[in-house]
């Protein structure tokens, strides 16, 4: 039987080359985040107006996502618009292709969390008088925003996961140096432990994050 040993001293040393990829991964999360968060208000907003042509284009575009796979969709950005003329970087490509993606999971939790709120709050904004858009701007928005943390959190974490699925278009984030060190090194165990170190990290910071935001946004439901 071949022993085998967990080697801190090469660890120590391929520390500076998986900090570069985990810097990526966390700027990559960020972007992709906040870029899907602003789809999904987006999208919310003509659900919820139900403008005829682009509700449906946004209901097609949620379908699409929703039922193709992720890496799917990275390769043929990538890869398959060059051939219609279309070229993008890998970095933008996973950059667009993952901000959609998280997009379309976030319009229907925002969806979701409008539906879900009582008809008596539409009621007493239509008979204060509001218009349509500030109704939904100052009543909607905020109630629905305060419910839909959770799930919105739940994307978000999904998002900064899926970055590692850039790794086979050739982005150099955790997962693409981490497997190009084993690939050099052949130290796997080393490796493998530093992405589950990396990922368990941010995940668990931006859980700690969005339990602070959803406490404060809850303060005046408390009251």
């Amino acid at each position: 039987m071949i022993g085998i040993s967990f080697d801190w001293h090469y660890l120590w040393g391929a520390t500076p080359l998986l900090l570069t990829g985990l810097r990526l991964t966390i700027v990559l999360a960020v972007v992709c985040i906040c870029a899907s968060i602003a789809i999904g208000y987006l999208g919310a907003t003509v659900l919820f107006f139900e403008v005829p042509v682009l509700r449906r284009a946004v209901r097609g575009y949620i379908a699409l996502i929703r039922n193709t796979p992720l890496l799917v969709q990275m390769f043929f950005f990538y890869f398959g618009l060059p051939e219609i003329g279309i070229r993008v970087d890998a970095l933008w490509s996973g950059i667009i292709v993952l901000s959609i993606w998280g997009g379309a999971y976030q319009i229907e939790n925002l969806r979701g969390a409008i539906d879900a709120l009582p008809p008596r709050l539409l009621e007493a904004a239509r008979a204060l008088g509001l218009h349509p858009m500030r109704t939904f701007v100052f009543v909607v928005l905020p109630v629905a925003t305060r419910t839909v943390v959770p799930s919105m959190m739940n994307t978000a974490v999904s998002t900064t996961k899926n970055s590692a699925l850039l790794t086979a278009i050739g982005v150099p984030e955790l997962t693409y140096v981490a497997m190009d060190n084993i690939a050099n090194s052949a130290r796997g165990l080393e490796n493998f432990f530093a992405l589950f170190v990396g990922y368990l990290a941010i995940v668990v910071g931006m859980s700690f994050a969005a339990s602070l935001l959803e406490a404060r946004l809850g303060r005046g439901l408390a009251r």
